[in-house]
């Protein structure tokens, strides 16, 4: 799912996990999705159970938007039950010109890789398909 969301002309991804888990991403998306990095806020114990987790969160969102050529802001939760639990409703819904979305990417729920990218994808099409146009017997989506 990570991978999708990277390879997207115009995306920036944040990335909500603890500091174990964002390392590891980082170096995968870096090397094997679209040789950029994923921003994340610092996150070790004391923010995830301090309370500053959607402070932090929230910085990181608008250090993001500072950058022109970004349209699209996924916040991606992942890895332990803190950073997956995220209030949609706490996080802006838009961050200068980039829209935000928050994208539940739980390692504990999702087994698969084609999984989470199918979680992925559903997420972006929830926001962004047009869903009122007429609709024909058959019809497909393309990414």
């Amino acid at each position: 799912g990570l991978r999708v969301l990277m390879r997207i002309d115009g995306v920036q991804v944040c990335l909500v996990a603890d500091q174990g888990c964002a390392y590891g991403l980082t170096f995968v998306s870096h090397f094997y999705a679209a040789r950029k990095s994923i921003v994340t806020p610092e996150l070790m114990n004391v923010q995830i159970s301090g309370g500053t987790m959607i402070d932090d969160v929230r910085r990181t969102i608008g250090e993001i938007a500072l950058d022109p050529s970004v349209k699209f802001i996924p916040v991606v939760s992942t890895c332990v039950a803190e950073t997956a639990g995220i209030a949609e409703e706490l996080l802006p819904s838009k961050a200068g010109n980039a829209e935000v979305l928050l994208v539940r990417l739980p390692a504990f729920q999702l087994r698969t890789h084609p999984e989470a990218k199918d979680v992925t994808v559903a997420t972006l099409l929830k926001r962004f398909a047009r869903v009122s146009g007429e609709r024909r017997k058959k019809s497909l989506v393309i990414l």
